[in-house]
């Protein structure tokens, strides 16, 4: 009797133990995320979400892509998701689905909003890392943010904006800031100029230097405010601009409005509209942020993360400006 009872427990351990290991393998199947067919498909066992500007769509682009080489090599795959106001879908709902959808991490560019820093808070209370890129907010609980410092930015925008001073008299500078939640990263740069030139001007030199909020919320709109200061405003010497779009609609005001070469131009980003105006002259330069550094160090952040349960909390990305 014995020996039969031994032999039972052992059938039903041995059962135990094969079943218990088919469901491991499937739970870790499930946790897959499978591409089906095509140049990516694989399996992969974390799955991040990326939340796009929809605005900066050539500059996200260029961020999602170097994210996901990156993410590829650590056995991730990078989810693009963007807002889409035709259809209302908001960079909120972008997160709750990330959150519902028990994503492994969410990279975003913050825009500030309290319902935006709940959220953040909420996927960080269920597990679900965030990384705030290009724009942060400090208040939540994000693990980390990628981006550049103002001080660096400003020095940037300051060498740049020396060589277009007048050797004598004055010379006005209008800063176009973003209204958003770039608004005040913006200031901070704008803040960090007007000091570098007041210190590294000449004697024979003067700077009248403004800053001039555009609504960006929307292109259309974007275009409508860049219209309304050629012709409405009295224009300046030099245009710094802060935003890539902005960036273009001064571009393509400059030859609508025949102010090519009466006013100066400093841009942002390098899409191919802009690269074309610093090629012909029509921008005097433009300064941008490090794509690679953005996407690799967001993946980075999230994995060093996952694995250790902390992490930087500020990734510095190289800067470049680009001349003729």
């Amino acid at each position: 009797m014995k020996k039969f009872t031994l032999t039972v427990f052992c059938i039903l351990a041995g059962c135990i133990f094969f079943l218990s290991g088919i469901w491991v393998y499937f739970q870790k199947s499930m946790d897959k995320v499978d591409l089906g067919e095509g140049e990516y498909a694989a399996s992969y066992q974390k799955h991040y979400l990326m939340i796009s500007n929809d605005r900066d769509k050539d500059m996200w682009q260029s961020i999602y892509k170097n994210a996901a080489s990156t993410a590829k090599d650590k056995s991730a795959y990078v989810e693009l998701l963007s807002p889409d106001k035709r259809s209302g879908n908001t960079q909120e709902d972008c997160l709750r689905i990330g959150i519902a959808s028990n994503v492994d991490g969410i990279i975003l560019e913050a825009d500030g909003s309290e319902e935006e820093k709940e959220l953040i808070n909420e996927a960080t209370q269920k597990g679900i890392p965030v990384v705030t890129a290009l724009t942060d907010d400090s208040a939540s609980a994000r693990i980390s943010f990628v981006g550049v410092n103002s001080y660096q930015m400003g020095t940037a925008y300051t060498q740049e904006l020396l060589g277009l001073l007048k050797p004598e008299g004055a010379t006005d500078i209008m800063f176009l800031t973003a209204s958003d939640a770039q608004a005040q990263e913006s200031n901070l740069v704008f803040y960090q100029v007007k000091k570098e030139l007041e210190e590294k001007k000449s004697e024979n030199q003067e700077i009248n230097i403004s800053q001039y909020a555009v609504d960006n919320t929307a292109d259309f709109n974007t275009e409508e405010v860049v219209k309304d200061i050629f012709v409405k405003e009295d224009l300046p010497d030099v245009l710094v601009c802060m935003d890539s779009v902005v960036t273009e609609c001064v571009y393509q005001a400059l030859i609508d409005y025949n102010q090519v070469g009466d006013v100066q131009v400093i841009g942002f980003y390098y899409s191919d509209s802009i690269l074309d105006a610093i090629s012909k002259g029509i921008i005097s330069s433009s300064v941008t942020l490090d794509m690679k550094d953005v996407g690799e160090y967001s993946i980075n952040a999230l994995e060093e993360y996952s694995a250790l349960k902390h992490t930087n909390g500020y990734y510095s990305v190289g800067q470049n400006v680009i001349t003729r």
